[in-house]
């Protein structure tokens, strides 16, 4: 009787570790069908309706667009879509997966996103008239791992 429980106990822990591995196996599988892929990133200007009719200036809400969600990374003036051939001109990296920003009442506010290691990666620069070095002065503003997660 001892050895009859023993050999059901020790089949039962063997089985149930094979299954804990297809598991395991299936549940990386799915995990890697969710992560959102470049295609499904950019950022998207949305112009703020204006409730305060003494407010004379425009103003924009940046978001990341990460497949079904969407994610507020700035504050701007001015925002339009930056095309690949104008990334030069903002200082924006050919690699850039999705770029906005604009220029109003002397300022300009820049965005770009990049993919770097597992992560999306938001970075925002500035350019002013007074500028003296010419330099946008990128910084990170946003990082997103490619599941949709915060990563900073």
């Amino acid at each position: 009787m001892k050895y009859l429980f023993a050999t059901l106990f020790s089949l039962c822990a063997l089985l149930a570790c094979q299954n804990n591995s297809a598991n395991q196996q299936a549940g990386a599988e799915a995990d890697e069908s969710q992560l959102i892929k470049q295609g499904d990133v950019f950022l998207l200007c949305q112009e703020v309706k204006k409730a305060d009719t003494e407010m004379d200036y425009p103003a924009f809400e940046v978001f990341l667009q990460l497949a079904e969600s969407k994610v507020k990374v700035a504050d701007v003036l001015s925002c339009q879509t930056i095309t690949p051939d104008q990334y030069g001109r903002y200082q924006i990296p050919a690699t850039a997966i999705s770029a906005a920003g604009g220029w109003y009442a002397g300022a300009g506010d820049y965005l770009y996103v990049v993919e770097e290691e597992d992560n999306y990666v938001v970075m925002k620069g500035e350019m002013f008239e007074e500028s003296e070095d010419g330099n946008y002065n990128y910084r990170v503003v946003a990082k997103y791992s490619k599941s949709g997660k915060e990563a900073l």
